[in-house]
């Protein structure tokens, strides 16, 4: 039976609360029936908790009951574009839910967002298909005034991509990509590439479906993006970054990220055409070169994870080719304050 619940702000130079943060979030995400969710690993979170960076800050907070730690929320915020948006995501243990500890979390993380001037809030959830109208996330949504804005469909590709699948698609693209290239590296970016490449990722928001919920570009600059890269490396993270290049600018980006820890899991992240330059298929082949990359260093992977807005036809269709098969339903929920 609960006492009275506190809901205090993470200390995350404290390993022990730390430990136990993670702990619930991991177990909120990983035990909770549905194999295709993802959480971050610990040196993840609490790199981004501990080293924020100039454009963006996450802030966790943790409900207690009595002395213990039963709740683990976070609040994640843009610094220099976007200042009308914050996310919000709260996490419960499966044993612990229907208590009131999530509701809690949730109107304390909205208190904050609000005193912060943020007036536009967004989370997440990840759906088994059958259960996409009647999942319980739905309702503790609506309980607490999110409605959806949007639909991904979250796949799954399994590694070691099919034989020569790779090859044959590197050489269709490669008939329609005369006067560029594609380059692949490892955990940074070139700093020729720095600031077209900065470019390709602020944009990806605005032109990325994201229903109901309009996006300014970000201003994520070279100097932000280098200190990321360091963070990444010093979590222990790799960064597979695949760049298409035209006249020494990036024009094409892709990047897929290996979490520190043998998870045996990748992450599909962004992949983003310049407006300028779609039509030469640029976007499968980055795409490729770096699965290709990954395959090559990292045999224990064996599978990657992506997720698209339901109306992305262009990147479901690069997916299916590639042999991603859908495994989940990712609802992307907005409350308005």
């Amino acid at each position: 039976m609960l006492t009275r619940l506190d809901i205090r702000r993470l200390d995350p130079f404290d390993d022990t609360q730390m430990r136990r943060f993670h702990e619930i979030a991991w177990r909120a995400e990983m035990e909770d029936g549905r194999p295709w969710n993802s959480q971050y690993t610990y040196m993840e979170m609490a790199a981004f908790l501990r080293e924020p960076t100039d454009d963006h800050l996450r802030e966790g907070f943790c409900v207690y009951d009595g002395g213990e730690m039963v709740g683990a929320g976070v609040l994640e915020r843009s610094l220099l574009d976007n200042l009308d948006k914050a996310y919000v995501f709260a996490f419960v243990e499966p044993e612990r839910r229907g208590r009131g500890i999530g509701g809690a979390l949730l109107e304390a993380l909205v208190e904050e967002a609000r005193e912060l001037g943020r007036r536009q809030l967004l989370s997440f959830g990840a759906l088994a298909f059958e259960e996409r109208e009647s999942a319980d996330v739905l309702r503790f949504g609506a309980v607490h005034g999110f409605e959806i804005a949007s639909t991904e469909i979250l796949r799954t590709l399994r590694l070691p991509v099919a034989d020569g699948l790779l090859e044959r698609l590197s050489q269709e693209t490669a008939a329609y990509q005369e006067g560029y290239s594609v380059e692949t590296y490892v955990d940074a970016m070139p700093e020729r590439y720095l600031e077209s490449y900065c470019a390709l990722l602020n944009l990806l928001v605005v032109d990325a479906p994201s229903g109901s919920v309009e996006f300014e570009a970000e201003r994520v600059t070279p100097a932000v993006q280098q200190r990321k890269q360091e963070r990444n490396a010093r979590m222990g993270r790799r960064t597979y970054l695949a760049v298409a290049v035209r006249d020494g600018v990036a024009v094409a980006q892709s990047d897929l990220v290996v979490p520190p820890g043998a998870t045996g899991q990748a992450h599909q992240m962004g992949t983003f055409v310049h407006r300028e330059h779609r039509g030469h298929r640029l976007g499968t082949a980055v795409k490729v070169a770096n699965l290709a990359a990954l395959q090559r260093a990292h045999p224990e992977v064996t599978a990657v994870h992506t997720q698209n807005a339901e109306d992305n036809g262009w990147m479901v269709a690069i997916n299916e080719r590639l042999g991603f098969e859908p495994v989940g339903v990712c609802p992307a929920f907005v409350r308005n304050l």
